[in-house]
């Protein structure tokens, strides 16, 4: 196998502040940090408010919270004075609702949640997770309730394990191709292949299963359960 089985570990008080970020605060801070980028200097409270779309009073607020929450520092009495002291998207690894490992299921687009890229091994930046639901996929370890984790790959070669687009689903499943057909294989006798005509189906291989957390939940609990044990 070329993929990774492992288990994080969590500081508690790195997750919880993630999960204190709504999606409006998050995209605040991607702005701000794309505009920084491609200006050299921060944007203003009203450049803020048109791109989110809200009052300069509400840009207002939601700085406050992120100053609070240490995401950004600003000068007093300056304009332009922003500085983010923690970046947004790029140190976090977005986690999707759940993929079938059987037939395609639907996926939020919408992530359920994020992983502190920091907090992790083996990931790198771009790389993304879902949670899988169902048994196709126990003959290669990855077991219902399980996370798979995946990464864009510019080519695919016969027997890798990938996340993949279907229609309007997802599946995780080993990749095989027959001719014009893609197969995509299931580790588990009791389920059929699924064949997929890459000239009449809506298909994409969204990436390479790079490693996957099993008993997510459980793993996660337990994990944090010993972090707290150390500080006692």
């Amino acid at each position: 196998m070329n993929f990774l089985w492992y288990t994080f570990v969590y500081h508690e008080e790195a997750r919880n502040k993630m999960k204190e970020i709504s999606k409006r605060q998050q995209e605040v801070l991607e702005f701000i940090e794309n505009f920084g980028r491609d200006n050299g200097y921060s944007p203003s409270l009203r450049e803020i408010a048109g791109k989110v779309g809200v009052t300069v009073g509400a840009i207002q607020k939601i700085l406050r919270f992120l100053e609070k929450k240490r995401f950004i520092t600003k000068e007093p009495m300056q304009s332009r004075a922003i500085r983010l002291l923690q970046k947004s998207s790029d140190d976090r690894i977005p986690i999707y609702a759940a993929a079938r490992g059987g037939m395609p299921r639907v996926v939020d687009e919408e992530p359920q949640e994020y992983l502190d890229i920091k907090l992790t091994m083996g990931l790198k930046r771009g790389d993304k997770g879902v949670h899988v639901v169902g048994d196709s996929m126990t003959g290669a370890g990855i077991a219902d309730g399980s996370v798979v984790f995946f990464r864009k790959a510019q080519e695919v070669r016969e027997g890798d394990i990938v996340v993949a687009r279907l229609e309007d689903g997802v599946t995780v499943k080993r990749y095989s191709r027959e001719g014009r057909k893609v197969v995509l294989k299931p580790e588990n006798p009791l389920h059929d292949p699924i064949m997929v005509d890459t000239e009449v189906d809506s298909f994409d291989v969204l990436g390479k299963v790079v490693c996957v957390m099993k008993n997510y939940s459980r793993s996660q609990t337990a994990a944090l359960h010993r972090e707290r044990s150390k500080k006692r």
